[in-house]
């Protein structure tokens, strides 16, 4: 079954809290008032360690090519990209992640971070940060 779930940082507290939206009018809520800007979806996985896997989540794969996770509207799904090719105008760096790749890697997938609470993660290629 998919569970279908969110987190976003409460805006009294700056923790993570987690659970389902509700909205109500221009307020966006996880049990909590959050800042709209961190909300961000399970994505049904969990790396190496059983941790679970959400959208702005930083992964690394056997402990090397830092990948961002998020959605993207234009394939319909979650995706990854490698973090050194977010500032590469030449390219689209977002790859679907297919079965065949989350099955050869699922051992070695582990979350370093995110986007919100490891900025510095986000560095480019150029030493540019990626804006999400």
């Amino acid at each position: 079954m998919r569970i279908i779930k969110f987190r976003g940082k409460s805006l009294n507290t700056k923790m993570w809290v987690y659970g389902d939206l509700n909205h109500r009018g221009k307020r966006t809520f996880i049990e909590y008032e959050v800042d709209c800007k961190t909300i961000s979806q399970f994505i049904g996985k969990t790396d190496k360690e059983g941790t679970e896997i959400y959208e702005h989540d930083i992964i690394s794969v056997n402990g090397k090519y830092p990948k961002l996770v998020k959605y993207i509207d234009e394939y319909a799904c979650f995706c990854l990209a490698n973090i050194s090719d977010l500032n590469k105008e030449w390219t689209n760096p977002w790859q679907q992640i297919s079965p065949d790749w989350w099955n050869d890697f699922k051992r070695e997938i582990r979350v370093i971070g995110n986007a919100f609470d490891n900025p510095e993660l986000m560095r480019g290629g150029i030493n540019h940060e990626y804006t999400i």
